[in-house]
């Protein structure tokens, strides 16, 4: 039967099921209901087919996977309507209206709640996420593969605790702590290391006379934090066990929305927020957030680029970089090192935000997301974080204004995802890291841009040194040298080989540079036991990011016999106009997945060629490749260049 109709229901909070207007549709088995439970976690939103791919089947990827990818959406059409899945290249993606989808309804249910919470509209909220919570009928993903379920499953269970936690907050405000005592303790011993409900534990157990198991959740907690991870309690649940011990009945207690510290309570029992603050410090308390991730061990070379971005600039302005560069070639290593030097002239604030701009598993961050992490970060009070984005942002530059704070803004994809994230002025300065040369952010924001290469041959030699270690390249110098040149000296990809062969430290690196290019170049050059961790993988998400007619030229260059190639080479590959390819050539190498060599010519990194052609031998059927190199060798010559072109 047909899902189509006003009545359609798409079920994740438990068993992957629909049911339409007539009853429950019969879905096919796990891997039909993984397939729907992808696009559906991603509803309206573009699935890329590898993508698809690794949420169905995992490591364990059958050679005719996309045969059978488009077998189960073609079944799922018949069940739910052929418009409402629709093909959308490079993947699919299915149309669902607001109110069908009980995951997008749970979340905007919760998201209201947590509104009534701040507003101090406790049983509201309360009636809010009793609704939202009977919505899940079990584990979420019932029925689909592993695959889907690990992957999935716990940022699914990690909203579902969320919203108990906001219901237990709303539960005690209201002073109802008897009844909350014994669906604590069941999630407490579901989720042992999870503090904020054994907060609400304590409380809800102390403040109904049972003090003595208070104080033993409390032990508990503490032993097993400190046996099984080192760590000791945090500062609330200290604070929390202290107040017990001391005798004082916490009746004035809180907990804020969102999880923060708890709070004393108002006449009325509930909280009475300054509608003008946007910190949630105590007073005196000054947040100075140290976001940076950890430095790169063995950093080597980039002196030119570290002292590139170590000139002064005008401190009435922002300082905005842009670090581009192909997939590998260490952007946000440069990035994050030239960060830990420069940390100290910027007390006030390091920030970094990843915004997953190429990221294989996961959408790229927006900027409301963005800018609400980084407010957070900043001290300001979730409460007080506006839901429209042009609003957070000028709440952010207010909340920046005249600081010195360096921004690191990672892996971004386009400039309208950056925009709102940069201050507003000030000494600021503003690392962004992309495979996009994101022109845009230079053209009408001042950016500066830094365009970043492989290494120079003695600082890949230097890289591989520090990895397998100086006596072992000592000793053989010319495999080295030839390690080095087939890795293109692309960081990833010389990380990635050194570590292989240093893992087996008896392995000459001759012997290991021919295991390498044994079964094939890129093949080789994954980290064993993860194959997602590879060249060819970090490669495929600017593949993918490209739209249609720029992955078909892409895998057409790939046949290219020669090194490099003008826009009548691509026009005659790919069947379109000079104009049309020289158009789409530069968009290649503003992707970095081209290196523009002269004007008028263009060439690959070795690998990205290598990568070009496997794409074409996958995607292409032998026919067409024919076609394209018979168009190439029939065409013209091209007209030699004027010096004023």
């Amino acid at each position: 039967m047909s899902a189509g109709g006003d009545e359609v229901r798409y079920l994740l909070l438990g068993p992957v099921a629909v049911t339409g207007p007539t009853g429950p549709v019969r879905l096919g088995g796990p891997k039909q209901r993984a397939v729907l439970a992808s696009l559906l976690l991603r509803a309206n939103q573009v699935v890329s087919d590898d993508q698809l791919v690794r949420l169905v089947w995992g490591k364990q990827t059958p050679a005719n996977a996309r045969g059978q990818l488009q077998i189960y959406v073609s079944g799922l059409r018949k069940l739910l309507g052929r418009s409402t899945i629709v093909r959308r290249p490079p993947g699919y993606l299915i149309e669902v209206a607001p109110g069908e989808l009980d995951l997008a309804v749970f979340s905007a249910t919760v998201d209201q709640a947590v509104g009534d919470l701040a507003a101090g509209l406790t049983e509201r909220a309360s009636e809010r996420l009793r609704t939202a919570l009977a919505l899940w009928r079990g584990p979420a993903l019932g029925g689909a593969p592993e695959s889907i379920v690990e992957r999935e499953g716990p940022s699914l269970e990690e909203q579902r605790l969320a919203a108990f936690e906001h219901f237990f907050d709303a539960e005690l405000a209201m002073g109802r702590a008897a009844q909350l005592a014994g669906d604590l303790h069941r999630l407490v011993r579901e989720h042992p290391y999870r503090e904020r409900l054994c907060w609400q534990l304590m409380l809800a157990l102390h403040r109904t006379g049972r003090t003595s198991e208070a104080l033993a959740a409390y032990t508990d907690i503490r032993l097993r934090l400190a046996t099984e991870l080192g760590i000791d309690p945090g500062s609330r649940l200290q604070e929390l066990h202290q107040r017990i011990l001391r005798g004082d009945d916490c009746a004035e207690l809180v907990a804020r929305p969102g999880g923060a510290a708890p709070e004393p309570a108002t006449a009325s029992g509930t909280t009475a927020p300054d509608a003008t603050s946007t910190s949630t410090t105590a007073p005196g308390e000054e947040v100075r957030p140290a976001e940076l991730p950890h430095d790169v061990r063995g950093f080597v070379g980039r002196e030119r680029e570290l002292a590139t971005l170590s000139q002064p600039g005008d401190e009435s302005i922002p300082d905005i970089w842009v670090i581009s560069g192909m997939a590998g070639v260490g952007k946000t290593a440069l990035a994050v090192h030239w960060a830990h030097l420069a940390r100290d002239r910027f007390p006030d604030a390091q920030l970094y935000v990843d915004l997953r701009g190429f990221d294989a598993d996961h959408p790229p961050l927006t900027p409301a997301a963005a800018l609400s992490q980084l407010l957070r970060a900043l001290g300001t009070d979730p409460r007080r974080i506006p839901a429209e984005v042009d609003a957070q942002a000028r709440l952010y530059r207010s909340v920046l204004a005249g600081q010195r704070v360096l921004l690191v803004l990672d892996n971004a994809r386009g400039a309208d995802q950056v925009r709102p994230l940069l201050p507003g002025g000030g000494p600021a300065t503003v690392l962004v890291t992309s495979r996009d040369r994101l022109g845009d952010l230079v053209a009408r924001d001042g950016a500066r841009a830094l365009a970043l290469g492989v290494l120079p041959a003695a600082d890949a030699h230097d890289l591989l040194a520090d990895v397998l270690g100086a006596h072992r390249v000592a000793a053989e110098p010319e495999a080295t040298r030839e390690l080095a040149r087939r890795c293109g000296q692309l960081p990833l990809a010389l990380r990635i080989a050194a570590a292989n062969i240093s893992a087996n430290p008896n392995t000459s690196i001759a012997a290991g540079l021919a295991e390498l290019v044994a079964d094939g170049l890129l093949a080789g050059l994954a980290v064993d036991g993860a194959a997602t961790s590879s060249v060819a993988a970090a490669l495929m998400v600017s593949y993918e990011s490209l739209p249609t007619d720029l992955r078909r030229l892409f895998r057409r260059l790939g046949l290219f016999p020669g090194c490099e190639f003008t826009a009548h080479t691509a026009a005659a590959l790919d069947n379109t106009t000079v104009a049309e390819a020289n158009r789409r050539l530069r968009t290649l190498a503003a992707a970095n997945l081209l290196e523009q060599h002269a004007a008028h010519t263009y060439r690959f990194h070795d690998l990205v060629r290598l990568f070009a052609a496997a794409r074409a031998i996958d995607e292409d059927t032998g026919t067409d490749r024919d076609i394209a190199r018979e168009r190439l060798f029939a065409a013209p010559p091209a007209p030699a260049c004027s010096s004023g072109a």
